[in-house]
């Protein structure tokens, strides 16, 4: 029995499509054969969406629900026996998904964890080891995410014959993440309620998220669009005239605008490359659709008419095009130029005041030298 994992804030880069698509083809032979009389056991897939401490608290569980389905069916997995939506941090949604497996596996099932690379999967295991209490021999979650080697058996998670194996993250070479630093993967990591940041904007002019990802608003039959970033909020933006957009990734790519962290790194990551989408949307109250970057983020547009935009990315990087996953957008728009998230802003005030503190500190009083040299 799969147990499939994916993050619900990059669905489309951490969903295993390939393995989505030979365990829907076992399912319909082993099905075919079971209906033939035939003996066979007929694989069952239980989905486990992770961080959904994570979502907006507006977005609605069932309208959240539907659209992971729907997405999952797009990704090729044609039955899902069972869906959860958990927390690893925070506990949500674990001893359902527990007490589920162990029913599905009866007393001698298999059950395999499968996930991409750098989603969390050992931490999810680990997480379901400690709710079960026992003694657990093997917990897999590495120092080093994305370094589980082999296929590990995980002792002392189900009872009697029931087997659990964590096998290793598979790798998307198409999502950005693979090709970021360290410290230029943890900017570009959320580990914060998400939050929406909106522009209002018109033809000829584009968005940056960082030094990854652009936008550009290049023909639509309306005034203005309402384009919405979400991302992490460490990722720094800039929205400004198309005509101008060279010189931005000239400029201020890997110094103001980071990830890449550096001019150096900016050659690194590859070629820049353009694709284009049409839109089209009903309301203007909502998002009707997501331009989603593997491993990054996406856009969310909302118009009432059609729209044609430009997604620029590293060559190699996958874009999406989806319904849209959160439809809000925020209730007060972004400003041109660059800005930061609150989140930043505090975090920097915060580490700019401590570094004034220690700075005087170092320095001393001047009144005292004063008083020492008199």
């Amino acid at each position: 029995m799969p147990l499939v994992k994916a993050l619900w804030e990059d669905f489309d880069g951490s969903f295993p499509k390939k393995v989505a698509n030979l365990v829907s083809a076992s399912i319909e032979n082993n099905s075919a054969a079971w209906k033939q009389g035939k003996s066979g056991n007929v694989p069952r897939v239980v989905l486990v969406v992770t961080k959904t401490d994570l979502l907006p608290s507006s977005l609605s569980p069932t309208t959240f629900e539907r659209w992971v389905r729907q997405r999952a069916r797009e990704g090729g997995i044609n039955k899902i026996t069972s869906l959860h939506m958990v927390s690893a941090i925070k506990d949500w949604g674990i001893k359902n998904l527990v007490e589920d497996v162990i029913e599905l596996a009866g007393a001698r099932g298999n059950v395999w964890a499968i996930g991409a690379q750098n989603a969390g999967k050992s931490t999810l295991i680990n997480s379901i080891g400690k709710h079960v209490g026992g003694k657990v021999t093997h917990l897999t979650e590495a120092p080093v995410p994305g370094t589980t080697l082999g296929i590990i058996r995980v002792e002392g998670i189900f009872p009697e014959q029931a087997k659990l194996f964590d096998t290793p993250g598979l790798l998307n070479p198409h999502q950005i993440t693979t090709r970021l630093t360290r410290e230029e993967q943890k900017l570009v990591h959320i580990s914060k309620e998400l939050k929406p940041r909106t522009y209002r904007i018109k033809v000829g002019h584009t968005i940056h998220v960082a030094g990854l990802m652009r936008l550009d608003v290049d023909e639509t039959n309306v005034d203005t669009i309402y384009v919405t970033v979400w991302a992490s909020p460490y990722l720094p933006l800039h929205m400004g005239k198309t005509e101008n957009a060279t010189k931005i990734r000239e400029d201020h790519f890997g110094i103001q605008l980071q990830p890449p962290i550096g001019k150096d790194r900016v050659a690194e990551l590859g070629k820049w490359v353009r694709k284009e989408f049409r839109v089209c949307g009903t309301s203007w109250d909502s998002s009707c659709v997501d331009a989603a970057a593997a491993g990054l983020g996406w856009f969310s547009i909302g118009l009432k008419g059609e729209a044609v935009l430009s997604i620029w990315t590293y060559e190699g990087v996958e874009i999406v095009l989806r319904s849209s996953v959160i439809p809000d957008r925020a209730n007060f728009f972004e400003d041109a130029g660059f800005t930061v998230s609150k989140i930043v802003s505090k975090a920097d005030q915060a580490a700019n005041k401590q570094l004034g503190q220690s700075e005087k500190k170092k320095k001393g009083d001047p009144k005292v030298h004063m008083l020492a040299k008199t």
